[in-house]
């Protein structure tokens, strides 16, 4: 846990932008479509980025190239740090994993955000981070209309078992066990229930935005 100036304890919270996956079921790389103007990933690197996450790293594996690149186009990429997984193929818990190991000592931290979630709001972010900075050793989760969503906060105390996840698995099943004590936000954004993962999902996000 950092220190302040004044001797007073604050509570860093690093970001974590899951943009690695194959994509499978939307046939195409959904990192790079068009939401609003822009490249999905990008609204969710702003929401982190203006949510006062600090660092922000992005995950990339599969066509990290051109995904660098409209991250770069978007003037975002010296604002993160970029990581590579040259293991995305085995699933989510291989980006976790080379994200929390990227995460720095200082950090108390680290905020989960899934790159197919374009309509999750900065504030919402911030709130988030607020209400771990709060209680550091609780896992932190956003409700919203009865439903639990993403982005998810764990506290660094719980990654090495998140390192010993495997498969396309996320860490569902941590938040469900009674240590983790997860404290549940509710939150207006209902972006924080809505990712894209079909092509009937990506159209649909016109009545969202």
């Amino acid at each position: 846990m950092s220190r302040t100036s004044a001797g007073t304890s604050t509570v860093s919270v690093a970001g974590i932008v899951l943009a690695a996956g194959r994509s499978s079921r939307m046939g195409r790389n959904k990192m790079l479509l068009s939401v609003a103007g822009k490249p999905m990933l990008c609204h969710v690197l702003e929401a982190a980025l203006h949510g006062g996450l600090s660092p922000v790293l992005l995950v990339l594996g599969n066509e990290a190239g051109p995904v660098l690149d409209a991250v770069r186009a978007h003037g975002l990429e010296q604002k993160v740090i970029v990581v590579d997984n040259p293991e995305f193929a085995s699933g989510q818990s291989t980006s976790l994993r080379v994200g929390v190991d990227s995460v720095p000592k200082s950090c108390d931290g680290a905020m989960f955000l899934l790159g197919d979630q374009p309509l999750v709001r900065a504030h919402t972010v911030r709130l988030l981070a607020n209400a771990f900075a709060r209680e550091p050793e609780r896992w932190v989760a956003p409700i919203h209309d009865g439903r639990r969503g993403n982005p998810v906060v764990a506290p660094c105390a719980w990654f090495k078992r998140i390192r010993e996840l495997h498969g396309d698995t996320g860490p569902r099943e941590y938040l469900q066990q009674k240590e983790a004590r997860l404290l549940r936000v509710e939150v207006d954004d209902p972006g924080v229930i809505h990712d894209v993962d079909t092509p009937e999902e990506y159209a649909a996000l016109e009545s969202l935005i």
